[in-house]
C-alpha cells in the first residue's frame, strides 16, 4: 500500500493505493479534487506480519497519520518561511538604516560644502584684495618700489592660482559625474609618471620635516594611460598623505609587479603609505565622495600642505574617478 500526501489550496489531500489494479480513492473536499495538487511526501506500508489484509480501520488510521503529518510539515515549512522572511526583513532594515545614515552624512556634506567652498574662495580673494589695497596705499604715499610691487604681484598670483585650482577641481568632478572626462591614452613610463607626481612635493615634505621615500620604480613596464590625469591622481593622494601626516612623519611610495597566481598579466601595484592619523573604517568609502570631510567643517582652515589643512574635499574623488 502506498499513501501519498498532496497539497492543494492550502489543504492536505490523502491518496492511497490498494493492490495492483484497485481503484484510486481520494479523501478530500470535492472542491479540492478539481484543484491542482503537489506531492509533498509519501507513506509506504509493506505487508502485515500476520499476512492479513489491511482493514478499513487501518486505512483510516493511516489516512489520519498522513493528514496530521502533512499538517505538521506544512506548519514547519510556514515557520521556516516566516523565520527566513524575518531574517530578510532584519537584513533589509539594517541596510536601510545604513543607507539612511549615509544619506544623512551626504546631506550634511552638501550643506557643509557651502561653508567650505565659500571659505576656500574667500581666502585667496581676500588676499588679492588686500594686496591690491596695500599696493594702492603705498603708491599713494609714493613709497611703492619695484621690489615691493613684485612681492605683491607674486602673492596675488599664488592666490589666483589657488582659485583656478579650485574651479578646475570642480569642473573635473562635474565631468566625472557626467562620465564626459576626455582621456587621451598613450604609451607612457610609469616611473616618469610617479616621479612627476612626487618631485613637486619634495620641498613641501622637507619644510614639514616629512620623510618622503620612493622605491621600486626602475624596471617597471610601460602602460597605456593619460599621463596628465594619472599624475594628477597620484599627486592628489600624495597631497592627502602630506596633509594628514604630522611633522616628522614618513610617507613611502612603492611600486611592484603583482606576481600572484591569480593576478592579471603585468598588473602593477602602486602603494602610498604614511604614518598619519589614519582613517576610520566607517569612512573608508565616504572619503571618496565629493566634498566629504572627516573633520568638523566648522573648524575648517585653509592650507594646501599644512598638517590637517583643509581643502574642498575633491582630491580623492578625482583620484578614484
Amino acid at each position: 500500500i502506498g499513501i501519498t500526501l498532496l497539497a492543494s489550496a492550502g489543504s492536505m489531500i490523502l491518496r492511497y493505493y490498494l493492490g495492483r489494479a484497485h481503484a484510486l480513492e481520494t479523501q478530500a473536499h470535492p472542491e479540492l479534487r478539481r484543484a491542482p495538487t503537489i506531492a509533498i511526501g509519501v507513506l509506504v506500508c509493506g505487508p502485515k506480519r500476520d499476512e492479513t489484509l489491511y482493514t478499513q480501520a487501518d486505512l483510516d488510521l493511516l489516512a489520519t497519520m498522513a493528514d496530521q503529518t502533512g499538517i505538521a510539515l506544512r506548519n514547519a515549512r510556514l515557520v521556516a518561511d516566516l523565520r527566513q522572511l524575518n531574517d530578510s526583513a532584519q537584513v533589509l532594515n539594517r541596510g536601510l538604516a545604513a543607507a539612511k545614515d549615509q544619506m544623512e552624512k551626504l546631506d550634511a556634506v552638501k550643506t557643509d560644502f557651502i561653508t567650505i567652498a565659500s571659505h576656500e574662495l574667500r581666502t585667496p580673494l581676500a588676499q588679492i584684495k588686500g594686496y591690491i589695497e596695500l599696493a594702492n596705499a603705498l603708491n599713494d604715499q609714493g613709497i611703492l618700489d619695484q621690489d615691493r610691487l613684485q612681492d605683491h604681484l607674486e602673492n596675488m598670483r599664488k592666490a589666483g592660482d589657488r582659485i583656478e585650482e579650485l574651479i578646475a577641481a570642480m569642473l573635473d568632478v562635474s565631468q566625472l559625474d557626467l562620465k564626459s572626462m576626455d582621456l587621451r591614452f598613450a604609451e607612457v613610463s610609469l616611473e616618469n609618471i610617479l616621479r612627476m607626481s612626487v618631485e613637486p612635493l619634495v620641498d613641501v615634505a622637507r619644510q614639514r620635516k616629512l620623510s618622503l621615500v620612493v622605491r621600486g620604480l626602475r624596471g617597471l613596464p610601460s602602460i597605456e594611460a593619460d599621463m596628465t590625469r594619472l599624475v594628477q591622481a597620484f599627486r592628489n593622494v600624495l597631497v592627502n598623505a602630506i596633509k594628514f601626516t604630522p611633522d616628522g612623519g614618513r610617507i613611502d611610495v612603492g611600486a611592484q609587479i603583482d606576481t600572484a597566481e591569480n593576478a592579471a598579466p603585468e598588473r602593477i601595484v602602486i602603494s602610498i603609505a604614511d604614518t598619519g592619523v589614519g582613517i576610520d573604517k566607517d569612512n573608508l568609502e565616504l572619503i571618496f565622495n565629493k566634498f566629504y570631510r572627516t573633520s568638523d567643517p566648522s573648524l575648517h582652515s585653509s592650507g594646501t600642505y599644512k598638517f590637517m589643512g583643509a581643502g574642498p574635499g575633491l582630491g580623492l574623488t578625482i583620484a578614484r574617478g
